[in-house]
């Protein structure tokens, strides 16, 4: 089981390289990240984008990309479609995205889906907080908008598979909801009843649906029944997946870690193939070169348990 950030960077030296496709290389930070793995030897990068705007930022930066394996494409869905394509081929083993909307690649991700297994596509956020014993994780974060019961069976299903590649065998899922006690339930309260009685029917895959439905529920009586010397070892314990109302509610609170002292943030989508590295707009070289760490241990696994 990988319990830390800290864990997952030091098997994915172990076991890089993998082969990473860039889609649209352009973007500042996701290139210089890109450097910073290849030197940590996670990966070897395959570049798709324009040749102009690669051999202008490679300049720029001082980058050597003259031994790097390069496809040159402009139009954006070509460059999602061909990267996603071979992700799901079996050419490369993890997508990256470069400078180019998120739209082209999650269009790209959802007809090579269609073709197979049909998996949803969520994002799922992992955080490592200091003190916990080991990771918990939000989702979807990215994608979408307003989930009902079966879009976030789907949801579920993608965060469990991540989490059982991390070695987790049997991951608690908390729905996170308000609750009213007068007047109704709020819509996102039922359908959390309605995954409960999922789960216990076995639709979720093995895992485990608490009953703690609200971010404080979860987190303060969580800490307060902790001393400072539980923290300081690593004993607190949180669920692994806690699943958002929609994509505001999620997308507002995984970006917290702004804001939260001794909390890390990664996210990546899982594919039925392997994972896609997405990062927010917000996100730097230190956390991308993460993410990127994150998709060489996943993509290993993944092709470890299908061997």
């Amino acid at each position: 089981m990988l319990r830390s950030f800290a864990e997952i960077d030091k098997t994915a030296v172990e076991k890089g390289p993998k082969r990473l496709v860039v889609l649209a290389p352009e973007d500042e930070e996701f290139i210089e990240a890109v450097k910073e793995s290849m030197v940590r030897r996670y990966i070897e990068p395959v570049l798709i984008g324009s040749r102009r705007k690669m051999e202008q930022l490679s300049e720029k930066l001082e980058i050597d990309i003259s031994r790097v394996e390069k496809i040159y494409e402009t139009d954006r869905q070509a460059i999602a479609d061909k990267g996603i394509n071979m992700l799901f081929s079996g050419e490369v083993d993890i997508a990256g995205k470069g400078q180019i909307p998120t739209a082209y690649i999650y269009r790209a991700i959802i007809r090579e889906e269609a073709r197979g297994r049909k998996r949803n596509v969520s994002v799922i956020s992992l955080w490592d907080i200091e003190g916990l014993r080991g990771l918990t994780s939000f989702t979807d974060t990215g994608v979408n908008i307003s989930p009902d019961f079966h879009a976030k069976k789907q949801i579920i299903n993608n965060a469990v598979y991540l989490f059982h590649v991390l070695g987790y065998p049997r991951p608690r899922v908390s729905i996170l909801s308000g609750r009213r006690e007068i007047g109704g339930s709020i819509p996102s309260w039922e359908v959390g009843r309605k995954l409960r009685e999922a789960c216990a029917a076995g639709e979720l895959g093995a895992c485990e649906v608490v009953d703690a439905a609200s971010f404080g529920d979860i987190f303060i009586p969580g800490l307060k029944k902790y001393s400072r010397n539980d923290i300081s070892m690593g004993k607190v314990d949180f669920p692994e997946i806690m699943v958002v109302p929609d994509l505001t509610t999620g997308n507002i609170l995984v970006k917290l870690d702004f804001a939260i002292p001794r909390v890390r943030r990664r996210s990546l989508v899982m594919t039925s193939r392997g994972p896609v590295i997405i990062p927010s707009r917000s996100d730097f070289r230190e956390s991308i070169t993460g993410e990127i760490a994150t998709g060489v241990v996943v993509a290993d696994r993944i092709k470890e348990a299908a061997s």
